[in-house]
């Protein structure tokens, strides 16, 4: 309090110029320290957001495109996922190529069952390794019509299992029914199907006769 009252009591006997000049030195001071404290500060913090702005932006583009990467690379996965699972609907039901072969056969034999077309044999052939899954065929023996060899192979395409005709070989001899009379193809046809069943080197894989 006695310094106050001694700088009060100093700075009335000042004269009004030198009280003046005194009041633009205090006020000098308070601009620079205000400057050097406050309005420096603030300005270099502005200067490095301004200038970390490109390198935000271009991590934004960065991310943005990583996102729609990511997005493509779930939407892919997805879509394989999708293959995947209709490609195992398709395999062949059956622990063993050999269960698989019988399956098959339960698979053909009604396609066969018809009144022009007469199974002379059906066997399984051995399995075959393909890839990470097993090939299962089947070999028939038949003697039907040129028509109703067509709906055997149209039914094959129909099936919900993945088959594919492996071999076919065909000729003609004789007729059968009555009038009018039809042409007797004898074909020998090979249909593979796949089984995730793991393949026994000791099967043969026959089938029934």
């Amino acid at each position: 309090m006695r310094a106050v009252h001694a700088f009060s009591s100093r700075f009335s006997a000042l004269a009004s110029r030198e009280k003046a000049l005194l009041a633009a030195c205090l006020l000098f001071v308070a601009v620079f320290s205000a400057a050097k404290w406050v309005v420096m500060p603030v300005r270099a913090e502005y200067a490095r957001n301004r200038a970390a702005i490109p390198a935000r932006r271009a991590m934004i583009v960065r991310y943005e495109a990583l996102r729609q990467g990511q997005g493509r690379l779930e939407e892919e996965r997805v879509d394989q996922v999708g293959r995947m699972e209709k490609w195992e609907g398709g395999l062949l039901v059956g622990e063993t190529p050999s269960a698989a072969g019988v399956f098959l056969q339960g698979i053909l034999k009604p396609l066969t069952q018809r009144p022009g077309t007469r199974v002379t044999s059906i066997r399984s052939l051995p399995p075959v390794k393909k890839g990470e899954y097993t090939e299962v065929a089947v070999q028939m023996e038949i003697q039907t019509s040129t028509e109703e060899l067509a709906l055997l192979l149209a039914d094959l395409t129909r099936q919900t299992k993945i088959l594919r005709v492996r071999k076919l070989s065909a000729y003609t001899g004789g007729s059968m029914g009555r009038a009018p009379r039809k042409e007797v193809v004898a074909v020998s046809l090979v249909v593979a199907g796949f089984s995730s069943a793991p393949l026994d080197e000791k099967s043969t894989g026959r089938g029934e006769e």
